[in-house]
């Protein structure tokens, strides 16, 4: 009869306490990188799987399901998992956020929470996963939904960002305006989802194949923060030939240009027009013309795909397309 490793055989490989090998398991983020390696690799390499009675001891009163985002602080994150906790407030599982602030905690968390089967399903917004991370996730039969990324080997849910951009184009052209400007944000983590590039990318498009064109002093780029977005805005306010409508990446972005304009008595939209992108519900308080992108949608539908490959694991993966829609308010 195979003999299966324990939390010492573990121990042992790895080079470190069986404190540590528990403390991975049960609370990774007190644990050193290098230290969480050792303890992943000794795992995979002895085959090792926590006693299903201790995890069921463990976790008889409740189950979880993990999400795993970037910049918490984002309206439209936080918005996206208040639609995966309404969808799962009818059912027995707790939701377990984990929030990534770099490309090595990403895959640390991938490796970590298939091997350590801390969560019964995952549930990923807008940050990539490899061929090799798939692969990780099925060995350890870990189901996993995708939400603005697409993978062949996943079920997710995806907006076309270019599609996007080229929507917003469209309709500031079907309403009349002739002199186009853009902000977004710009600097990314190389890890993350580069939404504002790819809505820039479908605008420019669509204004050139009308005949129009987006000027390069009239597209800025900021950093991440509210401080650097005012800072860009007022940059092409005070411009003598500026724009006559302003395509914001975001709702937040729409909102700064709102507040800057204000500020140098300008009139909203007389003297400059914007339109956002997300339809956080910031832009209906404000009234500010923008993009939805059915965020509470995307996330009760992440729940349901997720709830399926856990029921029946076999199932084939599922990709579904949201539509985007314009929402007229006040700002155009």
């Amino acid at each position: 009869m195979k003999r299966f490793a324990t939390i010492y055989d573990v121990a042992e490989s790895a080079g470190v306490s069986i404190a540590t090998v528990s403390r991975v398991m049960n609370a990774p983020s007190r644990v050193s990188l290098l230290s969480k390696q050792k303890v992943l690799a000794a795992m995979e390499k002895l085959e090792f799987t926590p006693k299903a009675d201790a995890v069921a001891r463990a976790r008889r009163d409740f189950r979880r399901i993990g999400v795993i985002a970037p910049f918490l602080t984002s309206p439209s994150f936080v918005q996206r998992i208040r639609g995966i906790t309404g969808a799962l407030s009818s059912t027995e599982y707790e939701l377990i956020i984990y929030s990534v602030e770099t490309e090595a905690q990403l895959h640390d968390y991938y490796a970590s929470l298939a091997v350590t089967r801390r969560v019964d399903g995952l549930i990923v917004l807008a940050l990539p996963v490899n061929n090799e991370d798939v692969s990780h996730f099925k060995e350890h039969y870990l189901p996993v939904v995708l939400v603005e990324i697409e993978h062949s080997g996943l079920s997710g849910i995806q907006i076309d960002n270019t599609a996007g951009g080229k929507l917003a184009a469209e309709y500031l052209i079907e309403k009349g305006y002739r002199s186009f400007g853009f902000i977004g944000e710009g600097g990314q983590p190389p890890y993350s989802l580069h939404a504002t590039d790819q809505r820039l990318e479908g605008y420019r498009r669509a204004l050139e194949k009308n005949g129009l064109f987006l000027d390069a002093g009239f597209t800025l780029f900021h950093k991440f923060g509210m401080t650097h977005a005012v800072e860009a805005v007022r940059t092409l306010l005070k411009k003598d030939n500026r724009p006559e409508v302003i395509f914001a990446s975001s709702d937040i972005d729409a909102a700064v240009v709102i507040k800057v304009a204000r500020e140098m008595k300008m009139r909203i939209p007389e003297d400059i027009a914007v339109i956002g992108f997300d339809d956080i519900d910031m832009a209906d308080y404000m009234g500010i013309t923008t993009i939805n992108q059915s965020l509470d949608e995307s996330g009760r539908t992440a729940v349901e795909l997720l709830l399926e490959k856990m029921k029946n694991p076999e199932r084939t993966s599922r990709n579904i397309m949201l539509t985007l829609n314009i929402i007229e308010r006040f700002t155009t």
